[in-house]
């Protein structure tokens, strides 16, 4: 196999199919919700999002047992390479950590787990870093009454207990009250009857608490970016209030935009909205749809990560040694923490999934893949960045009273654009999450399956990759629950 097909194509393909996930998400939908049609399937979305982002970051309150198992088949299906991995996850210095306990059925010692757990807690602690002043000794009902009161003063207006018990959940994992609301402004503005209830100019005022906590470092720009989109496309949606409300109300909107530049917020999470705002204002503000079209264009683009872009070199390694490359950059984060861009979804249609009702949802992605010019990166990197956009589709299940993501899968629809097709060929690709409710109604990943079939002029290779969550179990210290896989991605 050659060095770039080695090289970007197994670290780029199955990077990125696993990192189209969107995972789990708590009910605040009232029941027989009809899916959303046009801009509204945006907002239908977003609140989905929004709760996908609140059960990832509530995971931290959960211990578990984790099953890793990776298999590659010869032709005729003979057995190649594989391997069948157990992990355990404990707390340990107020951290949730990765623990290995057999590989192959063989248990490994204690000094070889001490040397996984020390590498995985450095690694973390570099390149995440720990958040400061996390509390002890305050009971989660005291949590809950401070932030009902914080809301109260600031926005006026109460939310009921299940958005108060999510909230703390945040407020915990933040160490912070007021940054646990910011980062919940969305679900609070909805809770109190959006911003046609709440005011355009109150809404705006809150949502700029956001780059507050950012200023203060209680969110990074990531947690952002991403509590941004949901108040944001609510204020888009109801741009027509800014005439009663007067050139305040669209300065509001100027500088919210303004601290998304600065900040150096992805273009793909809020690019897409205020497009839509710059567009819906052309006509009646052409002075505030220019700033507003610039900054969008100002928006920094976020890298997936850096890839080797080699020049197609002789083969260097067989199939089968290759094959023997250890998947490591598989990853739940990467599906938890996908970042969807709006306005490319369609409704597929409704389906029974597991005896529940679920509306199929379709997503289109047209940036998924960097496809910016960079003189820094070759023509053929572009041009396949740009062949992944154009063959992938992602599909989601949805539980739509509950606003929760059941299932998803990533699929690709052809390869044929990748280079060294001569020598080894990608068939087809594709990952599956499954979400389930393992305690109470917490929605927590049940299992990863990521299955892809590779030709050669020795014959047909089939490879699988799995990861199995269970026994999950509450923590009774708030250690924090650190990415999944998150060693892989690299």
């Amino acid at each position: 196999m050659t060095q770039f097909f080695r090289s970007y194509c197994i670290r780029r393909v199955f990077l990125v199919v696993l990192l189209a996930w969107g995972g789990a998400t708590f009910a605040l939908a009232q029941p027989d919700v009809e899916l959303p049609v046009s801009n509204e399937i945006d907002l239908f979305m977003e609140r989905v999002l929004d709760n996908r982002d609140a059960a990832w970051r509530r995971l931290e309150g959960f211990l578990l047992q984790e099953v890793e198992t990776f298999e590659v088949e010869a032709p005729l299906g003979v057995p190649l390479s594989g391997f069948l991995r157990e992990y355990e996850w404990y707390v340990r210095d107020d951290t949730v950590v990765r623990s290995p306990v057999r590989f192959d059925g063989v248990e490994l010692d204690a000094d070889a787990r001490r040397s996984y757990e020390e590498e995985w807690l450095e690694r973390e602690q570099r390149e995440r870093g720990r958040r400061a002043g996390r509390r002890r000794g305050i009971s989660r009902r005291s949590q809950e009454d401070n932030i009902r009161i914080t809301i109260e003063r600031s926005w006026g207006g109460t939310v009921d207990e299940t958005l108060l018990a999510r909230i703390a959940a945040d407020a915990d994992f933040l160490g912070h009250d007021l940054a646990a609301v910011a980062l919940n402004t969305g679900a609070i503005l909805d809770a109190l009857g959006g911003v046609e209830a709440v005011g355009f100019i109150d809404a705006v005022e809150q949502t700029r608490l956001l780059f507050v906590m950012l200023d203060e470092e209680r969110l990074s720009v990531d947690e952002v970016a991403r509590a941004l989109r949901r108040p944001l496309l609510a204020l888009v949606d109801q741009l027509d209030l800014v005439e009663a409300e007067g050139d305040d109300a669209l300065a509001g909107l100027v500088e919210l935009a303004t601290l998304a530049e600065a900040a150096g917020v992805d273009g793909r999470q809020v690019g897409t909205y205020l497009g839509q705002a710059a567009d819906r204002l052309e006509a009646t503000h052409p002075t505030t749809a220019q700033v507003l079209a610039s900054l969008r264009a100002a928006l920094p683009v976020a890298e997936l990560g850096d890839v080797a872009e080699d020049a197609l070199p002789g083969v260097e390694e067989s199939l089968i040694d290759a094959a023997r490359i250890e998947p490591s950059f598989i990853s739940v984060p990467g599906f938890m923490e996908f970042t969807f861009e709006p306005g490319n979804y369609y409704f597929a249609g409704r389906e029974t999934l597991a005896g529940r009702e679920v509306v199929r949802v379709e997503y289109y992605p047209t940036d998924m893949f960097d496809d910016r010019v960079d003189n820094d990166r070759s023509e053929r990197a572009r041009e396949i960045d740009e062949g992944f956009n154009k063959t992938s589709l992602v599909t989601l299940w949805i539980d739509p009273t509950q606003h929760q993501i059941v299932k998803q899968t990533f699929d690709n629809t052809g390869m044929g654009f990748l280079p060294g097709r001569w020598l080894v060929r990608f068939d087809g690709m594709s990952a599956t999450m499954e979400m389930g409710q393992p305690l109470r109604d917490i929605w927590l990943p049940l299992q990863l399956t990521v299955v892809g079939e590779v030709s050669t002029a020795l014959g047909d290779f089939d490879v699988r990759f799995t990861q199995v969550f269970d026994e999950y179990r509450e923590t009774v210290t708030g250690g924090r629950l650190i990415d999944v896989g998150a060693s892989g991605v690299r």
